[in-house]
């Protein structure tokens, strides 16, 4: 996503602004095509990170359970009591 971004910011000002591939035109349709494309993205790839950490959470509850559950806790594996 952030390697995409560049480019699609270079052809806005490129095309869009300057007008390098119209003669010298703007094309504020293209602006706005491009912006809403890069919108999307940000909304992607924010959804993707919400995604990722709902995942790793699910994820590391289910190992702490597997690991607690399949493994009894012994005399020599029981954590020494401090005493303050």
């Amino acid at each position: 996503m952030d390697l995409v971004q560049p480019g699609i910011m270079s052809r806005i000002v490129d095309d869009g602004v300057l007008g390098l591939g119209n003669g010298g035109a703007g094309d504020l349709h293209l602006i706005l095509v491009l912006g809403l494309q890069m919108i999307a993205l940000v909304l992607f790839g924010g959804l993707c990170g919400s995604l990722n950490n709902v995942f790793v959470h699910l994820s590391g509850q289910n190992i702490g359970k597997s690991s607690v559950s399949e493994r009894p806790m012994t005399s020599s594996s029981r954590p020494s009591s401090v005493s303050w």
